[in-house]
């Protein structure tokens, strides 16, 4: 049996993602069931993003995911640790849509606010 090699640094902690993550302050609205939570947006890329929760989210599964100017988004949530979750989005956004969406969102400084990201070193 050959030992494990260790991860090459680009697939090890946060640098792992597929897609790039974009940060941004926004109100969000998860729906599990017929429970609601309230929340905000941390971050978000095509394939999922993190949410900070009002109330603690303790249920992972499917989950609606509602931002302003957005359709609805079905995602599973992926993990959730007292106030803060992670979702994986079942369909990617498209890119485009995407970037049209995080650019109309910085006009709106007080609904959602977008922060640049740092290039990982």
């Amino acid at each position: 049996m050959q030992a494990s090699k260790p991860l090459p640094e680009a697939k090890r902690g946060r640098n792992r993602r597929a897609f790039d993550r974009h940060d941004i302050s926004c109100r969000a609205r998860i729906v599990i069931g017929t429970r609601h939570y309230a929340g905000y947006l941390h971050n978000i890329s095509r394939g999922g993003a993190r949410l900070r929760t009002i109330t603690p989210i303790g249920r992972i599964g499917t989950v609606l995911l509602k931002l302003p100017d957005l359709p609805p988004l079905r995602c599973r949530l992926q993990w959730s640790d007292s106030y803060n979750a992670g979702v994986a989005f079942e369909l990617l956004l498209r890119s485009d849509i995407m970037a049209d969406w995080l650019r109309s969102r910085s006009a709106v400084p007080f609904e959602c606010d977008i922060a640049p990201v740092e290039a990982a070193a």
